[in-house]
C-alpha cells in the first residue's frame, strides 16, 4: 500500500528565498517536521546523500532522487519496513511563490501506519512545516 499527504500554500516570497532553504541542509532542523539536524558531505546533487537525524534520535541517510535548481528537491529515506519519499517544490506565482510539500509512504508497514492514523498526525506536521518554512524564508 502507498499513501501520500501534501500541503500547498501560496506566499508573498521570492521562490529563490524558499529554495535557498531547501538547498542548505543546515537549515532543515529549523523548518523540517522531524529533523534535529541534517548534514551533506558535499554540495547537493542527484544521487548524493544527506544524513538526517530524526526527532526520535535515529539518523537516516536520505538519497537525493531529484534536484532541480531553484525549483525542487526530492529525498528518499528507508526506515525499517517503509520507504519515505519527501518532495519539496517551489514555483513562481503572480504574487510570489507556491510551496508544495508531499510525504509519500510505502512498504509493508504503510498500511498499518495509515490505519493507526499516522497520516493525520503527519498532515498536521506537514502543515506546520510549510508554515515555518514561509516564516523563515520571509525573515532571511
Amino acid at each position: 500500500m502507498t499513501w501520500a499527504i501534501e500541503t500547498v500554500r501560496d506566499a508573498s516570497l521570492a521562490p529563490a528565498s524558499v529554495f535557498r532553504l531547501y538547498a542548505d541542509p543546515s537549515t532543515w532542523s529549523r523548518w523540517g517536521h522531524n529533523a534535529k539536524w541534517a548534514r551533506a558531505s558535499g554540495p547537493l546533487a542527484e544521487g548524493g546523500t544527506v544524513d538526517v537525524r530524526a526527532g526520535y534520535g535515529k539518523t537516516y541517510t536520505c538519497r537525493i532522487l531529484r534536484l532541480v535548481a531553484g525549483s525542487a528537491l526530492v529525498l528518499e529515506a528507508r526506515p525499517p519496513f517503509i520507504k519515505v519519499i519527501q518532495t519539496y517544490e517551489v514555483e513562481p506565482t503572480a504574487t510570489g511563490a507556491r510551496i508544495r510539500h508531499v510525504l509519500e509512504i510505502s512498504g509493508p508497514l504503510s498500511g498499518p501506519m495509515r490505519l493507526a492514523g499516522v497520516d493525520r498526525v503527519y498532515q498536521g506536521w506537514l502543515d506546520k512545516e510549510v508554515h515555518r518554512l514561509i516564516e523563515l524564508a520571509a525573515s532571511s
